[in-house]
């Protein structure tokens, strides 16, 4: 899956703010969201991680299972 993306909207000045892509493709607007999207990706990678050590344990399980 993709990560979240900002993308400055500099044309519209009285509105000045930033689109944020979602993985999903849904379109969020914000005016100061960069922080947030920050940290939403390093959910995001923790949460792969976790998923990877998960995968891999229950490989080690099945393989000490089948001993």
């Amino acid at each position: 899956m993709s990560r979240y993306k900002l993308n400055p909207i500099i044309i519209a000045p009285p509105n000045k703010g930033f689109l944020i892509q979602t993985p999903t493709g849904k379109t969020l607007f914000d005016t100061r969201p960069r922080g947030i999207v920050r940290e939403l990706n390093l959910l995001r990678d923790r949460i792969k991680e976790l998923e990877l050590k998960e995968d891999e344990l229950n490989d080690i399980k099945k393989w000490v299972e089948g001993r």
